[in-house]
């Protein structure tokens, strides 16, 4: 009886004894090297992040203020009125066009100064598209001896109107404001409702 109690005492003993040291060791060892290698693989197969394309901004509607990043500065962008058709205003137009005026605001919230063009930085486009600048002799849409988006000062407010001809069969569908001349890309739209 003794030889068999020693027996099952030591057989106890080893598997007893072998159960922490190799649940242990490989528990901890194994586990955390696979995770480790299981976490760098899948930092090494994950492509590089790509910057998404800014997205096109959908037009605002006219009356609307838009704040449009310039170099240097911030402009508060506001279309105030699409005069469609400018009636009274001396503007010399080609056949089968009509005049158009677009009353805006622009308000530099600074820091820097800004200075541009009118018929640069604002465009008006019709099904037709991309309607051309006029000159305006008279009347509210008159242009100014001075361009008014010439140097303007931080905190400085301006407003002005842009004429442009289209079509006389049609309806102006969007303001448009780039900053210097569409140098930067800050591009911003207004939508003019229809009648």
């Amino acid at each position: 009886m003794r030889p068999r109690a020693t027996t099952g005492v030591l057989a106890l003993l080893v598997v007893v004894g072998g159960v922490p040291l190799s649940g242990c060791g490989t528990a901890s060892t194994p586990s955390s090297s696979t995770t480790s290698t299981t976490s760098a693989t899948v930092h090494a197969s994950r492509p590089a992040p790509r910057r998404r394309a800014r997205a096109s901004r959908p037009g605002a509607r006219v009356g609307a203020a838009q704040r449009v990043p310039a170099p240097g500065t911030t402009l508060i962008v506001t279309v105030r009125s699409v005069i469609d058709p400018l009636r009274g205003s001396g503007a010399k137009v080609p056949p089968g066009m009509k005049a158009v005026g677009v009353l805006v605001s622009v308000r530099n919230a600074g820091p820097g100064g800004y200075d541009s063009s009118a018929t640069g930085d604002f465009s008006l486009l019709s099904p037709a598209g991309l309607a051309a600048p006029v000159f305006v002799p008279a009347g509210q849409c008159q242009t100014p001896l001075q361009d008014f988006m010439n140097a303007i000062s931080a905190g400085e407010l301006r407003t002005g109107c842009v004429a442009f001809a289209i079509p006389s069969g049609q309806a102006p569908s969007t303001v448009r404001f780039s900053p210097n001349v569409g140098a930067t890309g800050h591009r911003r739209s207004w939508m003019i409702a229809s009648r």
